[in-house]
């Protein structure tokens, strides 16, 4: 997180005047590990590489990823503007010193088929299961069940969303 060569690099790749298809190829070429048909758009700040994008999977702009524990991204997720991951948090510490300094987390994994809308923060040790819609400004603080609709400050089942019956065809991502 702290190497100065990724920051500089991080800050290159996120800029509006690279076109989308060269900051992808040039950040596969770099060492992360994004699927060839996925899509990270303009002014993304990635912390690390620890970060696996799959196929046909979209995320817009202002994405934060904070690199300390690894973010999976599947198949055909779509993720909406200025969403926020953490992987990493303290523990709640004496009254003299409520935040501990030892870091803990853990991973985040969004499962295949999810859309998270914009403004949404996942936080440390969630899995967004496959075929959720997390709604705008929902905060996960917890695993989801899939095909769930998920909203608000903890975000909370809303209701179930009908399961893939059927197989069709995807569109791409940029």
């Amino acid at each position: 997180m702290g190497n100065f060569a990724h920051r500089v690099t991080d800050t290159l790749l996120r800029s509006e005047f690279l076109p989308v298809k060269a900051r992808m190829r040039l950040m596969r070429r770099i060492g992360y590990d994004f699927h060839p048909s996925a899509c990270l758009w303009a002014g993304a700040i990635l912390r690390s590489k620890n970060i696996t994008i799959g196929p046909n999977s979209f995320i817009n702009v202002g994405f934060f990823f904070d690199g300390h524990e690894h973010l999976e991204i599947a198949g055909n997720v779509r993720i909406g503007q200025f969403v926020r991951v953490i992987t990493a948090t303290h523990e709640i510490g004496p009254p003299w010193q409520r935040c501990t300094l030892d870091v803990v987390g853990g991973p985040v994994h969004i499962g295949a088929g999810s859309w998270i809308g914009c403004n949404v923060t996942l936080l440390p040790n969630i899995t967004v299961a496959e075929g959720c819609v997390i709604a705008t400004g929902a905060v996960v603080t917890r695993s989801t069940v899939p095909n769930g609709l998920y909203a608000g400050v903890p975000a909370r089942l809303v209701r179930k969303l009908e399961d893939a019956t059927s197989s069709r065809t995807l569109e791409p991502a940029c």
